[in-house]
């Protein structure tokens, strides 16, 4: 008879909990991350708000260039 993993047996046996195992092993999982650092918090922060802002400036330009466009074409 083959050796069962024992990963496989915890499967099993959170299968079996029902509702109630779902929070544990939920639990378990979140002790389990890694939470960033604050250093690391404020750096994506500000890569985020660069990139909106730039992404910003863009689109408000393209809209600039194309409202020009159909004002010369006469749309408007």
């Amino acid at each position: 008879m083959a050796k069962t993993n024992d990963s496989m047996v915890r499967a099993q046996e959170r299968r079996r909990t029902g509702f109630f195992g779902f929070f544990a092993e939920s639990f378990r999982e979140i002790r389990r991350v890694r939470w960033p650092k604050r250093r690391e918090v404020v750096m994506y922060t500000a890569v985020a708000l660069v990139v909106c802002a730039i992404l910003g400036l863009l689109v408000w330009g393209f809209d600039i260039g194309v409202s020009r466009l159909m004002s010369l074409i006469g749309v408007d």
